[in-house]
């Protein structure tokens, strides 16, 4: 009963703790809260944004692999990827991309009622139902069309009619970009919507491609590694079926042409028959144009045998769905996400619990006398131990798991709800277990284990020793002693305050350790977004000075309009890159630039190792960095390149900076070693003198009304790949937090450092220090800490800055490492704002020490 009674009184006791230090228990809630919550809310955003596109695409049946080719494909092709073993559904479709109006590109796809595969999703309105019936892009909606409209398409040999009435808009699958609609070769280069029409409305003979989803693919995630390698193990055995398929059709093409051709020369066969009949005394006018037009039809059979023997085969193209506008865009945003979640929370729960250790050891060490006084009653070990193993559970389960269950809840949902580039509608999270029990464990380490050690080391003692206060620090002389001139130029305070700093040498490292990483985790959130904003003014100011490229027909074409300052004959050409190990393929931008004069106005080549300008040579090609890496090519090595539809080895002769895409620069001799084809430098960078929106929209128009112009792009304002939206949320989110816990961990050091030196500053109270002086006397101490950590935080800075964004990297992306003094100065105002407010209030706590009570506590 006596021991019941105990437990029973040191409970009440323990309540007593909390209730009288309420300040310190929820300063360490808060900073375990503050810390599982950015640690488990920003891990779980990668996860859910991916679990997200998983179920949209599970939902709307996203095919996995399109097939196509370049004469279209037809039943045979149906057949045979339907006998392919691993294919679960294939489903052809129709499909043209049609020019509208000078300003409007439109893909128009033929809607099936019961379709398998790429299933459409009803915004408004409903589906066709009619021949006369269509839906249309939400994105359609920007010019201006509505429910009811009456819709023209341009007359064209693919489709029977061409005028239709909207009766909905709808999103599709294939583009999860709100914005990126793909690329064509039609006007601008760019489609602006994409439209569906009843799939009898189209008359093509051959299905522009064919849908295919393979079986079992449901067990890996949408965006996943280990869904890439199926999918791509998949398409290769489709590709082994389908590999007889091109010669096949081009004998069948061949036959075809050659089956017309025969019709031909037996209907001249014997037009000339006829005509040898007629004796040559009675051949009239007639005759003689007769025998004219047999002697024409002879030359164009002669033709037409050239023709059907160049018939090649055709080539058949098997894209993935990183081949969809703003497929590959969501999943490197979400990848970029998570590889911030990587170090950022780690780094920031880090903090929370080297604060919260050093907060809860300070408690357990402050209560020494308390803890030798229930020895000497009779109170056992364990029980002693009960009260702090209590207080810190309870501390560290109520901030851990409300942090981690407030994270889990609102950080990836609300990000989600900022990512206004991509058509998803419907947040789905993923449990993430895992991050919820590190998040546990730390906050239990923090609390219940720096209590634990401190208890360890103190239940060892003997009561007599615990109820003894420790004997104080003995003053020591600090470097700045022995600086004689500037010692003796200091007043009494502040040489009290610098001898004071070296005095309590743990409390001075871990009060600048917790304000050097809160300034740290600033001045890394404002990096991160300047990186970001970067992006594209590093890509297309500091290496592409171009602003437009012009498609012509002929490689002799010129084009010229009062704008164009400068252009330059290029040859442009997608190519695809190939790893030495691995099955993962890179797209390329391959250009070849006539001649090297005047180059560099359009393309700074400038070297990685030392800046340097490197020339183009006629012995190997000039990769861009980031394909150089994944490539794993150096200088003086080779890559492996796919051009023309033949693999072909490429010397590396440098590798050059560059932020957005993967380029190859190389000359046209070089180019005609590799491909063994005639160089056509068909394209022109373009070089202008204005570039504002206005100014652009104009140049395109005057542009494509000239003879031969067949495209006009402008990839820096066209370069949706360069989208990262997302992250500019994240950084807002980490800002504020690491705001917040720069606040409380400051508050929370300050308190330790007040309640450690209740005496002192009770003694010097009496000395007569006004309050001022006495505010003065421990803030003086706080803002040269402050100014430390600060300093050492921009270094912590630059460095997690440094590690994030090169972890942040994919696809063809390569973040500039810039951080702006903006950022270091706003990391530097907030911490200092928050310990400027620390000082208001540790001023009204110092004016409220009794000084008697102070003096009186420890005797």
């Amino acid at each position: 009963m006596v021991g019941v009674k105990m437990n029973r009184t040191y409970f009440k006791a323990t309540i007593r703790e909390i209730s009288q230090s309420m300040g310190k228990f929820i300063s360490i809630v808060l900073i375990i809260l503050l810390g599982s919550l950015l640690y488990v809310g920003i891990r779980s955003v990668g996860p859910d944004l991916n679990q997200s596109a998983n179920h949209y695409f599970k939902q709307q049946k996203l095919s996995d692999v399109k097939v196509s080719a370049t004469i279209g494909l037809t039943n045979r092709d149906l057949t045979s990827i339907k006998q392919t073993k691993q294919v679960k559904t294939a489903m052809p479709f129709h499909m043209t991309t049609l020019q509208k109006s000078r300003s409007q590109i439109v893909s128009v796809y033929g809607y099936q009622k019961q379709a398998s595969l790429d299933q459409l999703k009803l915004v408004s309105g409903k589906l066709p139902r009619r021949a006369n019936e269509m839906v249309l892009d939400h994105k359609a909606k920007e010019n201006g069309y509505q429910i009811g409209d009456t819709y023209r398409l341009p007359k064209n040999d693919n489709l029977r009619r061409h005028t239709f009435k909207v009766v909905g808009f709808v999103n599709s699958p294939q583009y999860i970009s709100s914005t990126d609609r793909g690329t064509t070769n039609l006007g601008n280069g760019t489609v602006n919507y994409f439209a569906y029409v009843p799939n009898q409305v189209f008359k093509q003979k051959v299905y522009a491609g064919i849908a295919v989803a393979f079986k079992n693919p449901n067990q890996y995630a949408a965006g996943t590694d280990k869904y890439n390698n199926y999918v791509d193990s998949q398409k290769n055995k489709l590709k082994k079926q389908l590999s007889k398929r091109p010669q096949e059709r081009q004998k069948q093409l061949q036959n075809t042409a050659q089956a017309k051709l025969n019709r031909q020369k037996a209907q001249v066969v014997q037009q000339e028959k006829q005509l040898d009949k007629v004796p040559n005394g009675y051949q009239t006018a007639k005759t003689k144009a007769a025998k004219q037009k047999l002697t024409a039809a002879k030359t164009k059979i002669k033709q037409a045998e050239t023709q059907i023997k160049a018939i090649d085969k055709p080539s058949y193209f098997y894209n993935e769905r990183s081949a969809n506008p703003g497929y590959q865009d969501y999943f490197d945003e979400s990848h970029s996400i998570a590889a911030i979640a990587i170090i950022f929370p780690g780094f920031f729960l880090f903090i929370a619990i080297l604060i919260t250790f050093t907060t809860v050891s300070r408690m357990v060490e402050k209560n020494r006398r308390e803890i030798g006084l229930m020895r000497a009653l009779g109170y056992t070990k364990h029980e002693i131990a009960m009260k702090y193993i209590i207080y810190t559970l309870l501390a560290g389960i109520l901030g851990a798991g409300l942090g981690s269950v407030l994270g889990m809840l609102t950080l990836p949902q609300f990000i989600f709800s900022l990512l206004t580039n991509n058509n998803l509608t419907q947040f789905v999270g993923v449990m993430p277990w895992s991050y919820l029990i590190e998040a546990m464990i730390a906050g239990l380490i923090a609390t219940l284990g720096s209590a634990l050690s401190v208890l360890m080391i103190n239940l060892r003692e003997v009561p007599t020793n615990l109820m003894r206060e420790r004997a104080p620090k003995a003053g020591k002389r600090i470097l700045l002693e022995r600086i004689t001139p500037l010692w003796k130029r200091l007043s009494f305070n502040q040489k009290v305050s610098y001898r004071n700093l070296f005095r309590y040498k743990g409390r001075m490292l871990m009060t600048i350790v917790g304000i050097a990483g809160c300034t740290g985790l600033i001045l890394t959130g404002f990096g991160i977004q300047n990186s970001v904003d970067d992006l594209v003014p590093a890509q297309y100011d500091d290496v592409q000075h171009f602003q437009a490229i012009v498609t012509v027909d002929k490689a002799n074409r010129k084009v010229h309009t009062d704008q164009i300052s400068a252009q330059k004959e290029v040859l442009i050409k997608s190519v695809t890159a190939r790893p030495t190990h691995g099955t993962a393929n890179d797209t390329v931008t391959m250009v070849v630039p006539k001649t090297k004069t005047h180059f560099k106005q359009f393309v700074s080549l400038n070297s990685l190792k030392n800046g340097q300008s490197i020339e183009l040579a006629n012995d190997g090609v000039i990769l861009s960095e980031k394909l150089a890496t994944d490539m794993n090519a150096k200088k003086g090595g080779y890559v492996s390149l796919q051009v023309n539809g033949k693999r072909v080895r490429a010397k590396v002769s440098g590798v050059i900076k560059n932020y957005a895409g993967h380029w190859i620069y190389t000359t046209p001799t070089y180019y005609r070693k590799l491909t063994h084809k005639t160089y056509r430098a068909t394209s022109r960078l373009i070089k202008t003198r204005q570039i504002k929106k206005t100014q652009r929209d104009e140049l395109s128009r005057q542009l494509l009304k000239q003879t031969g112009v067949l495209n006009v792009s402008f990839p820096r304002y066209a370069a949706s790949a360069l989208s990262t939206g997302g992250l500019g949320s994240v950084v807002l989110i980490m800002i504020v937090m690491s705001g917040a816990l720069a606040l409380v961990v400051l508050y929370n050091l300050t308190n330790i450092n007040i309640s450690e030196r209740m005496r002192e500053l009770a003694t010097i109270k009496v000395l007569g220090f006004y309050d001022r002086e006495v505010t003065a006397y421990v803030a003086r101490e706080n803002v040269i800490f402050t100014i430390v950590g600060i300093v050492v935080g921009w270094g912590i800075g630059i460095f997690l800055h440094r590690f994030i964004m090169i972890k942040a990297q994919t696809g063809s992306i390569l973040f500039p490492m810039t951080i702006h003094y903006p950022g270091y100065l706003w990391s530097a105002l907030i911490t200092g704002l928050f310990s400027l407010i620390i000082g208001i209030l540790t001023h009204y706590r110092l004016k409220r020490i009794e000084m008697l009570d102070a003096l009186a506590a420890s005797e």
